[in-house]
């Protein structure tokens, strides 16, 4: 059978490479003129999720004290992934307890750091915080129940999962959430478990009644696949922003392809996630009469990570209609809500490379003037940063499966020259559907010899050499 390059008939299609999610605010003010600058980003909870980028003794006592505003609130859920992220923050960096841990901390907070500090084995500091509860008539903590130590925690149920996690997300060390993904094949793997858990996971944040698990299994093990579940749709989200997450599950799955768990993990990847549309923008009064749209650059990203999965390439790939009907939709909210806003985000390229690539998937779902829009946006992008390597990379992927791939030659060319390796593949499919073999084939070599584990690729190199290679020209969905 020859290998396919499918092109999408009349204009064009994407391939998504992820950029990578910011974690501010974007702020601009509603009007044809240009943005306003954005204002310093306030500390939310996605600083402590990416935490592991950046680093540094400063944004870690940012973070206490915004630890200590939600340790005040009361909610008993906040604290878990509080103490596993100051645990592994301490743990690491053992000489800037002193100077992170004030004077002014709230009981909440101080109970907070001390079970950090006893997981992060400074086992004299954690005893000096019980004695200052105690001395401001406060019952000290109890760790007496508590593990000895955060590398001996058990992945047993959701207040470990929660407490891994923020030790995860202050190292980016894969040993915590390798023992949630061993916690939850244990139960998968094991007396037909992961259907269920699967069901119910993909029930998530819907409302749909759950009884039928208990009417199934019983009360205790219906809370027990509940739970697993819980760590099964952490797994899927946190794999979805985080590389590190993202490498563990894929080792997993490369060495136990027929378990029940790697094809649970498999099945929930593929499906289309459920977001709350109201988050990516939300229009506040800056000023009478002076509206002021706030994007959530983080959440946004987060969606467009989701669609890429499924609407990177023509035609799109969906496990049910309901998630592509679904998909269609969050894509149409957020274009008009962002639409009105592009002109006074033309000069942040950040926004640009979002906007450019959520019209592109909505192009390859069919959506009415995606195409346009997706290059319009691009264009602004790479005129205002003509040398951004992956701006001139991610446009020439965008015309590259289309019947206009030779326009995306010069931009591939010069991400190429800006050292972006994986140019070459695409250089070839380009010079390819241009009929340039001689540079179809010189690309994709170079591709095959530097990425030999890509048999797809050496099959496709194979046919061009052999002139066996089809283009094929699907028409969009009626």
């Amino acid at each position: 059978m020859r290998p396919l390059i499918f092109v999408k008939a009349a204009s064009l299609t994407a391939c998504f490479i992820a950029a990578a999610a910011s974690i501010v605010l974007f702020n601009a003010v509603i009007s044809p003129l240009r943005a306003e600058p954005a204002p310093a980003a306030t500390v939310s909870d996605a600083d402590m999720t990416y935490f592991y980028k950046n680093p540094s003794p400063a944004r870690l006592a940012q973070l206490i004290a915004y630890f200590n505003t939600l340790a005040q609130s009361g909610k008993p859920f906040a604290q878990p992934p509080m103490i596993g992220f100051l645990a592994a923050a301490f743990q690491k960096n053992p000489g800037d307890v002193d100077s992170l841990i004030s004077a002014d901390l709230s009981l909440p907070m101080l109970e907070i750091v001390g079970y950090s500090l006893q997981l992060a084995g400074q086992d004299a500091k954690a005893r000096s915080i019980a004695d200052r509860l105690t001395s401001r008539g406060a019952a000290p903590p109890d760790f007496t129940h508590a593990p000895s130590s955060l590398d001996a925690m058990l992945a047993t149920g959701p207040t470990e999962f929660d407490m891994l996690w923020g030790a995860s997300f202050a190292t980016a060390d894969p040993r915590y959430c390798s023992k949630i993904l061993a916690r939850f094949a244990g139960v998968a793997n094991v007396d037909g478990n992961a259907d269920d858990i699967l069901a119910i996971a993909k029930a998530a944040g819907t409302g749909a009644d759950m009884h039928w698990v208990v009417d199934k299994r019983g009360a205790a093990k219906a809370r027990e696949l509940i739970n697993i579940a819980s760590a099964l749709w952490a797994l899927n989200s946190n794999s979805q922003q985080h590389e590190f997450v993202r490498k563990v599950l894929g080792d997993y799955v490369q060495a136990h392809p027929t378990e029940p768990a790697s094809k649970t993990l498999i099945a929930l990847a593929r499906a289309y996630g459920r977001y709350d549309i109201k988050k990516v923008v939300t229009v506040t009064e800056a000023a009478p009469g002076k509206p002021s749209a706030n994007i959530n650059i983080a959440y946004l990203s987060q969606i467009l990570d989701d669609l890429s999965r499924h609407a990177s390439t023509y035609p799109p790939h969906f496990e049910s209609a309901d998630d592509r009907r679904r998909a269609e939709h969050d894509l149409s909210a957020i274009s008009a809500a962002l639409d009105p806003l592009t002109e006074s985000f033309s000069h942040n390229p950040d926004l640009l490379m979002r906007v450019a690539l959520l019209h592109a998937f909505g192009h390859n779902l069919d959506i009415p003037d995606s195409s346009q829009k997706a290059v319009a946006a691009f264009t602004t992008l790479v005129n205002l940063t003509p040398d951004d390597p992956m701006a001139n990379y991610r446009y020439g992927v965008f015309l590259a499966s289309t019947t206009k791939a030779g326009e995306g030659i010069p931009y591939l060319e010069k991400a190429k020259s800006l050292g972006v390796v994986n140019a070459d593949y695409w250089l070839g499919v380009s010079y390819q559907i241009a009929g340039d073999k001689a540079k179809a084939v010189e690309n994709l070599d170079n591709y095959v010899k530097r990425v030999p584990s890509d048999v797809n690729a050496a099959r496709m190199l194979d046919a061009i050499r052999n002139d066996k290679v089809e283009t094929k020209v699907l028409k969009p969905t009626p």
